[in-house]
């Protein structure tokens, strides 16, 4: 198509410059033409930054004042069902951060009124989108592995005031409506049910290991924070029905780890993912086949084609744009982000019962 997408992004934050403002041009047919956010003078600096004509203060003057077609919600989490009302209401198409909401009755009404509006609604994580979860995905449906029995994922670090710099306070994440769960743990389930589609039950053991954190870098270096409210260390487990059981490691107490971060296995062999680095290495694949004679690792199969696709953190604007064109449906639906939340919601519960708890969302 001709017509050039006009993106609005909220919250200029770390994420935002290092994986929207520099792509959102490359990935799609389209163009910033506003930064939004609640301290205006980084919204005015990313304006500058990425020659961008606005910058807003918040939401409401972003839709006042600018004439544009998608909006990229990138602000902090607890400010997210706000912010994506809004856009929606305002009958734009929307793209949200993780997790879009806090609720499944939140995210409910999210997807109603985007329904309601005739607007495109999708929501990351990207982990459906990946290349190595797609050949994942296309192995198994060819039978490389037999039937899939399980799944295991490590979705982890040390806390965001020790693994990465930051010029913003990271006391946030350790406070109500944030935390270790919706932060990392959000990145773990999507990608599990990406590839075993909807849980039925979900268990949890979690505690709250480390109760005072240090910032390690960045304009707060040496700040002590307190960290009692939530945990911060997980062991999830799933049941996809059938048979199929799920484990995931997820929190901010692992200061480093060398685990894999994704294995599925199967009746005959297993899908073992890398570490991504600067690109998403295929997964190896172990095939065990009797018939054969043959027992091992194995190379990947000429009958198995790559996904064709770009991908960056920024290929949610390919996936709604490539959608808006075709009039197909998006890769990453809000349907699918809801199952994840009522995961979550439910992990809570899970944690004060010591029961597993019945899942009710699908997608």
């Amino acid at each position: 198509m001709s017509k050039k997408w006009k993106v609005a992004v909220i919250g200029c934050g770390m994420f935002a410059n290092s994986q929207y403002f520099p792509y959102i041009s490359s990935v799609a047919n389209a163009e910033c033409v506003a930064a939004v956010d609640i301290v205006v003078e980084r919204a005015k600096a990313a304006a500058e930054k990425y020659n961008i004509p606005n910058y807003y203060k918040d939401v409401y003057e972003l839709i006042e004042k600018c004439d544009f077609d998608i909006v990229i919600d990138s602000a902090s989490i607890p400010a997210h069902h706000e912010i994506n009302m809004a856009v929606l209401n305002a009958k734009k198409h929307l793209i949200s951060q993780k997790p879009a909401a806090l609720s499944v009755e939140d995210m409910t009404e999210q997807i109603e009124c985007a329904k309601k509006n005739g607007v495109m609604y999708t929501a990351v994580p990207i982990h459906a989108m990946r290349p190595d979860i797609l050949r994942a995905k296309q192995m198994i449906k060819a039978g490389a592995i037999g039937d899939v029995l399980s799944i295991k994922c490590v979705s982890t670090h040390g806390g965001p005031e020790y693994f990465q710099y930051r010029d913003v306070d990271p006391t946030w994440f350790f406070q109500k409506d944030a935390g270790a769960l919706v932060d990392m743990g959000v990145h773990a389930l999507h990608q599990v049910t990406a590839i075993m589609g909807p849980a039925k039950r979900v268990s949890c053991m979690a505690a709250t290991s480390m109760k005072k954190r240090t910032v390690r870098s960045g304009k707060y270096d040496g700040k002590e924070i307190t960290t009692d409210i939530m945990p911060d260390n997980y062991y999830i487990t799933l049941d996809f029905g059938d048979g199929k059981i799920g484990f995931v490691d997820t929190g901010f107490c692992e200061r480093a780890t060398r685990s894999v971060p994704l294995e599925v296995f199967g009746s005959l062999g297993t899908i073992s993912f890398d570490q991504p680095g600067t690109k998403w290495p295929d997964p190896k694949l172990y095939v065990d086949s009797p018939e054969r004679g043959f027992r091992g690792w194995v190379e990947q199969m000429s009958w198995i084609e790559p996904p064709k696709r770009i991908f960056n953190q920024c290929c949610p604007l390919t996936d709604m744009t490539d959608a808006l064109e075709n009039v197909t449906q998006p890769i990453l639906t809000p349907e699918h982000h809801r199952h994840v939340i009522e995961i979550m919601a439910k992990i809570n519960e899970a944690i004060k019962t010591g029961n597993a708890v019945e899942l009710t969302t699908t997608f």
